[in-house]
């Protein structure tokens, strides 16, 4: 064996002198990963010009091996030209990202509350509530009736409904409980007045009407004119109460010779009452309509917002018209006249006219 058949034995690995052992791809890549083999040498990249026998892979100058790929084959439904992959997309596919949102319909801007990623849209000043979106000042909610009665639906009184709100098949009545789904019309067909079975009222009756609640009719008061809270005294030692929607009437006198009908401070209603005599008359007969009684009571009151001057009732204006109507009244050339159960005066005497009844209308007139 000559030096240079030794020599490409020892480069080559025997693949040009004897034996004709051919190296392995992956040796040209990694080197021996750990049989032992005796002493290795860096082979330099120009002596594979004396190979004889070359690998279908070469390695390159950092020793990796790059394989051949060829080219796809391009699949077209003979309409749809193959991408060209040097032309970018125009739109960027979306990310999956959470996008808050933080605007109205009408494109405003939310102050606060969620964004709808776990988040919130803004914050509202100390002493401001976050409604709908919007900051608002503080308000307490009234979800609570005067009988302590919770209500079970329909508006706080701020901004928001009160808790829990009605299931499906029922709606919220007018006193804000809920109530199985009816028909308020049919219901109070034929009614005046009374329940419509929905939370609500089918009317309600006029000055000195009550409601029939079963025939769902309005008929007169059986209380007439005695207030329902305080009762009233007649001129016979009577006491006259209004109890559960009807008249009751007591004579004082029944109940002892010193019994009388009079006004109770304490209790503030009409009483019978045993001891003083009440003085409620004056000496010609004629009944006091309010003011002291000598008995530590009242002979009566009088309509709220009305003056009470030696025992007679004067009206005031802006009170409340009492027993002056429409039509009006004159007094000392004075007009009192009566709109929308509220008294207005109009000075006749101070614009040259006399205050009298006009036949032609019907009611008090300032005329000249």
């Amino acid at each position: 064996m000559n030096v240079w058949c030794a020599a490409a034995l020892v480069l080559i690995g025997m693949s040009a002198c004897g034996g004709g052992k051919k190296t392995p791809d992956w040796e040209f890549r990694y080197g021996d990963l750990g049989s032992d083999n005796g002493l290795q040498f860096e082979i330099p990249n120009h002596i594979f010009d004396l190979v004889t026998e070359t690998p279908a892979l070469l390695p390159d100058a950092d020793g990796y091996v790059q394989p051949e790929t060829e080219a796809p084959d391009v699949v077209s439904d003979g309409d749809t030209a193959p991408p060209d992959p040097d032309v970018k997309k125009d739109v960027q596919e979306d990310d999956g990202a959470c996008q808050p949102a933080c605007k109205f319909e009408d494109g405003t801007e939310k102050q606060c509350g969620p964004d709808g990623c776990g988040s919130i849209c803004g914050y509202c000043d100390w002493g401001q509530v976050c409604a709908d979106g919007l900051c608002k000042e503080y308000c307490e909610p009234k979800c609570t009736l005067p009988d302590g009665t919770k209500k079970q639906c329909g508006p706080d009184g701020c901004y928001g409904e009160c808790p829990p709100g009605c299931s499906d098949g029922y709606i919220c009545g007018e006193d804000q409980l809920c109530y199985p789904f009816c028909d308020h019309d049919a219901n109070c067909l034929g009614k005046e007045c009374g329940s419509d079975g929905c939370g609500g009222t089918c009317g309600l009756c006029g000055i000195g009407l009550v409601c029939d609640g079963e025939a769902g009719k309005c008929i007169p008061d059986p209380c007439g004119d005695v207030p329902k809270d305080k009762g009233k005294c007649t001129d016979a030692n009577v006491l006259q109460e209004c109890v559960d929607g009807k008249l009751k009437e007591t004579p004082c006198a029944s109940l002892g010779a010193d019994y009388f009908c009079k006004w109770d401070g304490p209790t503030q209603k009409f009483v019978c009452s045993q001891g003083c005599v009440p003085q409620c008359k004056w000496d010609d007969g004629t009944p006091k309509e309010c003011g002291y009684d000598g008995c530590y009571g009242e002979c009566g009151t009088c309509t709220p917002g009305w003056t009470c001057k030696s025992g007679t009732c004067y009206p005031v204006a802006g009170a409340e018209c009492g027993w002056i109507t429409e039509k009006g009244w004159c007094d000392a050339g004075l007009l009192w006249f009566c709109v929308n159960n509220k008294l207005y005066i109009d000075d006749c005497q101070a614009n040259g006219m006399k205050c009298s009844f006009d036949t032609g209308t019907g009611k008090f007139k300032c005329k000249l």
